[in-house]
């Protein structure tokens, strides 16, 4: 099993044990918004869709901010939060640290040294949609939900903004 297909399967096996609903649905690779729309209308999917940043913060820390599809990062806010201005990870260290494709990053299934940035907007959306990890694969996740699929996360995690 890839890196890939191994973050998939956690965030799956991780909604079935917590008993989370949730749906699942299998179309084009989604590497950017309105692609993701374009699934969203044909699969009459609900929700929002989700962000995924991946950071890096000093000499091999990372962190990943998840928040909603147009918001923008405050990097005054993540210097505050994290000690030091955080980067965009590249490509490379996304892929290695966590298996995702590039500009498909999940929010969720990663490694405990990572830590989530929580931007509190995720919390209060109705549904969030997201990718497990492969880009031809959705997750539509009740809000509601959120906080029990977060505190089942092995990740530090810390309030945004």
């Amino acid at each position: 099993m890839t890196p890939l297909q191994q973050l998939c399967q956690r965030n799956l096996d991780l909604l079935q044990r917590l008993g989370i609903s949730h749906r699942l649905v299998e179309h084009e690779p989604v590497l950017d918004y309105p692609t993701a729309h374009a699934v969203r209308q044909r699969f009459g999917l609900r929700g929002v869709e989700s962000k995924s940043l991946f950071l890096r913060n000093g000499a091999q820390r990372y962190a990943m901010l998840i928040t909603l599809e147009g918001a923008r990062a405050d990097w005054a806010r993540l210097k505050t939060l994290l000690g030091s201005r955080p980067r965009i990870a590249s490509d490379e260290e996304l892929i290695e640290q966590t298996g995702c494709v590039p500009m498909c990053a999940c929010p969720f299934g990663h490694d405990a040294s990572i830590t989530l940035l929580i931007d509190r907007a995720v919390l209060t959306c109705d549904f969030l949609l997201y990718s497990p990890g492969p880009p031809e694969l959705t997750l539509e996740v009740p809000g509601g939900e959120l906080s029990r699929l977060l505190k089942a996360q092995p990740n530090a995690q810390l309030e945004y903004p």
